[in-house]
């Protein structure tokens, strides 16, 4: 074969390999061969509706335990200020409310501001000749109702050290102990 005629050859088979590849790009509607496969539309639907499925089931759960969680924080941390009055009392001979705890590091800053754990805190010190024989404590929940409640139980404690709570109304020291 002359010169020409290889190059003639080249020219006709480098035609046809661009035909049958333009060919095959306009056969596919993405640009992409057809023997190369993704899911549908329908098949990513159902795995998105799965997914949905089982995150349904698991936040009740999730939400239930968080309260529950919540609730053993808020008596523990009961049970820690009665202990921070009791020495907070030996300390200054009387019984003080929360902040004067933190400010001598009986109880952590986050208990001491009177917020833990989706509840709210108040110590209230007895009045006059009982100021050094007496206090309360109540332990109250942010939000008590609906599916992100942080508690449904509310927290009672005093000078006899016995936690007590309500599931109905307000602790008092008339409640069931824990």
């Amino acid at each position: 074969m002359d010169r020409d005629a290889k190059t003639t050859c080249r020219g006709l088979e480098l035609t046809n390999r661009k035909s049958s590849l333009v060919s095959a790009l306009k056969n596919s509607n993405s640009g992409v061969p057809r023997n190369v496969k993704g899911y549908s539309l329908i098949e990513v639907l159902i795995a998105l509706a799965l997914v949905l499925i089982v995150a349904a089931m698991a936040v009740p759960s999730y939400l239930a335990a968080r309260a529950r969680a919540n609730e053993s924080s808020a008596a523990a941390s009961v049970r820690a200020i009665m202990s921070a009055e009791n020495l907070y009392r030996n300390t200054y001979g009387v019984f003080t409310q929360l902040p004067d705890l933190g400010a001598e590091y009986l109880t952590d800053a986050l208990l001491a501001s009177g917020q833990k754990s989706g509840y709210i805190f108040d110590a209230t010190p007895g009045t006059g000749s009982a100021a050094g024989l007496e206090f309360s404590i109540q332990a109250t929940p942010q939000l008590s109702i609906g599916p992100s409640a942080t508690g449904e139980r509310t927290y009672y404690g005093d000078q006899s050290a016995v936690v007590r709570f309500s599931l109905t109304a307000v602790a008092d020291s008339t409640s069931p102990p824990i």
